[in-house]
């Protein structure tokens, strides 16, 4: 069993090294091959675990990179860590894991937690900043590094959703004399969704549907908040032609709409329905829809490759990380 109470000085008397030996081995500096061999030895039987705060006072670094994860029950969130996690850990550092919710209170007390913890840096994967937010960027004396918004003057790793919603609409061709309906979450935080929402207005009006012809409804984050705001729609005497989300789970709440009124998803008269991050339930449950897909493992790989470079000092300027998109479903 492992004595709890060993110390860095007991290690080195019992590998016949010094205790500065025994830091610089700790702390991946040069040592011979034979006294790294010892050392080794030595902590592989006494089980030996070097104290995470006294490397913290001595190296100022912890190793440690926080992560504020906005959802802990998305396909999306869950790729995005993964691909942080993978990254980091191959790199030699840890991860401190905060879930706060759509909550900005909640995100701007777990930043503050993470510095006081000395950690190395932070990555926020945010759906859209606060002031709040801003004032702990500028004044964090670590790296930041933002997973999902283009903010000015902060390293970030984003998704071209304006470009894509854009894309999607003129690929979908409706046409002069459409009407659309478009489901989205937008508020003052949801800036990623307003990004959705311009280039899906964008993109369908240059296919020649006219604005008036659009109908934008504001709801929630969940598949019943969308279902919620398109079923009176469906019921109402305006014939819709197409229905447009700012997510697939917004897609899901549509389509839950449009069978408890047509008694199905699909027919002449049954408005189709397109959605945004490829889910792959909602594409085995109701089939093909058009759809974009993001790459959030990769996303989450870039992020964290930003953020050993910042921590390393191999990167002094802010940059700013545009990635692609696919759209799926276009026939």
């Amino acid at each position: 069993m492992a004595d709890k109470k060993m110390t860095n000085k007991e290690v080195a008397e019992l590998a016949g090294v010094s205790g500065a030996a025994v830091s610089r081995y700790l702390n991946g500096g040069y040592l011979s091959a034979e006294k790294r061999e010892r050392i080794a030895a030595a902590i592989e039987k006494t089980g030996y675990v070097p104290s995470a705060n006294a490397r913290i006072l001595r190296t100022r670094k912890s190793n440690d990179v926080g992560v504020i994860l906005s959802k802990t029950d998305s396909r999306t969130m869950e790729a995005l860590a993964s691909g942080l996690e993978k990254y980091l850990y191959a790199s030699g550092y840890g991860t401190t894991i905060a879930y706060v919710g759509d909550d900005p209170l909640a995100e701007a007390t777990a930043m503050r937690s993470l510095l006081e913890r000395q950690i190395d840096g932070i990555v926020l994967v945010t759906s859209g900043p606060v002031p709040g937010d801003i004032e702990l960027f500028e004044r964090a004396r670590v790296p930041v590094v933002i997973v999902g918004q283009k903010i000015k003057n902060t390293n970030c790793v984003h998704f071209d959703s304006k470009a894509a919603a854009y894309d999607l609409a003129v690929r979908l061709g409706l046409g002069a004399g459409a009407r659309v309906i478009y489901v989205d979450a937008a508020d003052r935080r949801q800036s990623v969704d307003l990004d959705r929402r311009h280039g899906m207005i964008e993109g369908l009006k240059h296919t020649g549907v006219a604005e008036e012809n659009i109908t934008i409804c504001t709801g929630g984050f969940t598949a019943h908040d969308s279902y919620r705001v398109v079923r009176p729609l469906l019921k109402g005497n305006t014939p819709y032609d197409f229905i447009a989300c700012a997510t697939d789970t917004h897609a899901a709440g549509a389509l839950k709409a449009l069978r408890e009124r047509y008694g199905s998803i699909v027919g002449p008269k049954i408005p189709r329905v397109s959605g945004f991050g490829n889910d792959p339930i909602l594409q085995a449950v109701a089939g093909p829809i058009p759809t974009v897909d993001f790459d959030y493992e990769e996303c989450g790989i870039k992020a964290a490759e930003m953020m050993a470079a910042l921590i390393k000092g191999e990167v002094r300027s802010v940059t700013s990380l545009k990635l692609g998109y696919r759209l799926v479903g276009i026939e």
